[in-house]
């Protein structure tokens, strides 16, 4: 239930009893909630707005417990599953109105417990928790590459798989629009992907070898295909395409991140409070030592001079 840190954490207990002893090689992202016609926030058993801690918050808590034990299995894999309306780089993220936008995090450095109910510290919109959520997830898969991918050997990365406009994400959605937004992403921009199709995508993020590259944000090419009869399938393909998100699974690629995302500063800040809402214990990410026994001989004979020759330094300093 991530709604509840302490069920996060009990989570993590209980995987690691039913792992006897082997890693977890992959950890995807998925779970998400959507309430755009909330006229306010709902809090979670933590005391926090339920959108971004289902979305973001406990996610990132998750990812705290378990890459130590990831960093064991061959090939580990964290994957985000993020959203083109986090993304203002695009028609979807950046023409439809509330867009995703974290401005300076000053809900999250005010603690972001109620009444505070957005990251930026202003008033609440249900779709923006929403769009503000899938932008944290894309910002922190990119600093978790930067900051754990050596250290740990994970492959971070964030995927948008389309939009899956026939599943119970839009329940909250009035009756006329569950009936033609589907048809409009289908037919009009080509947007449309089905489930099982988002499904293999995520499957393919996982496991294909290409998908190895880590601290990028993946997405599907190619023009509208599903739901359009056997000759419009992509010729040795194993996925039908979805339109403008789609492709098939030959049609994968690395697609460009907005600024918002690729906001190195305000990442370190999103990490850093983050951190502190959830109260999360992060592994130390140690580089690579060179394994040359000169250093080691070298190392061992000078440490201690070093170490005296800078204290010298320090209080010549202080003076």
């Amino acid at each position: 239930e991530l709604n509840s840190f302490a069920s996060v954490h009990a989570f993590c207990d209980e995987l690691k009893e039913y792992q006897l002893g082997k890693p977890l090689d992959r950890l995807i992202c998925n779970a998400g909630v959507y309430q755009p016609s909330l006229p306010h926030a709902k809090w979670s058993v933590d005391g926090h707005e339920q959108t971004m801690q289902i979305n973001f918050l406990s996610h990132f808590l998750m990812i705290s417990r378990l890459i130590d034990d990831m960093k064991e299995a061959p090939d580990p894999r964290v994957i985000m599953v993020g959203s083109v309306t986090g993304n203002d780089n695009t028609v979807g993220g950046g023409g439809v109105y509330p867009i995703a936008d974290l401005k300076q995090l000053d809900g999250f450095k005010a603690g972001f417990e109620n009444p505070v109910a957005m990251a930026d510290g202003y008033g609440f919109i249900g779709a923006k928790a929403y769009k503000d959520s899938k932008l944290c997830l894309m910002m922190m898969s990119n600093f978790l590459h930067s900051k754990f991918n050596k250290s740990h050997g994970i492959t971070f990365s964030s995927i948008y798989p389309g939009c899956i406009a026939e599943t119970p994400l839009f329940r909250e959605k009035r009756a006329w629009f569950r009936k033609y937004f589907p048809i409009f992403m289908k037919y009009i921009t080509g947007g449309f992907v089905g489930v099982e199709e988002a499904g293999q995508r995520l499957f393919q993020v996982a496991h294909d070898p290409r998908c190895s590259k880590s601290g990028v944000y993946w997405s599907w090419n190619g023009g509208p295909r599903e739901g359009r009869g056997a000759a419009a399938l992509e010729k040795g393909g194993q996925i039908s395409g979805g339109g403008g998100a789609g492709g098939g699974w030959d049609s994968i690629y690395v697609n460009d991140q907005s600024d918002k995302v690729n906001n190195l500063e305000l990442c370190v800040e999103l990490f850093q409070t983050a951190t502190k809402i959830t109260d999360a214990q992060w592994p130390s990410a140690k580089t690579f030592t060179s394994p040359c026994p000169t250093l080691k001989v070298i190392s061992a004979v000078s440490t201690n001079m070093i170490a005296r020759e800078e204290l010298k330094r320090m209080d010549v300093s202080v003076a």
